[in-house]
């Protein structure tokens, strides 16, 4: 994320004080950022569990599994707003719920 002042990308502040964390650069050689820190980016995967909350699944490696944020909402990283779901259960989860529709 970031804003623009007179063409230039602005880094953003994350919700808890830092700074946004590098995302790379876009096709004209701009750095982009994350709309969060690496602190509270990272803090969410940390909360994955070894089983699918939703359907139980237990992967052969943790790469199977996502963290999903119950409400919707990617900024919400309390740990009472964090599941873990399996790949399947995310997408079906985020179609049914229109979790997309929170990031507008």
């Amino acid at each position: 994320m970031g804003r623009h002042i007179g063409g230039a990308l602005i880094r953003g502040i994350c919700e808890c004080g830092n700074l946004n964390a590098i995302k790379g650069k876009d096709p004209e050689g701009r750095r982009r950022y994350e709309s969060r820190c690496h602190q509270c980016k990272r803090y969410g995967r940390r909360l994955k569990d070894t089983h699918c909350h939703h359907c139980g699944f237990i992967p052969v490696d943790k790469v199977q599994l996502d963290v999903d944020h119950i409400d919707g909402n990617p900024s919400n990283n309390d740990p009472s707003n964090i599941q873990t779901l399996c790949a399947n259960c995310h997408r079906l989860k985020t179609k049914l719920k229109q979790d997309w529709m929170s990031k507008k």
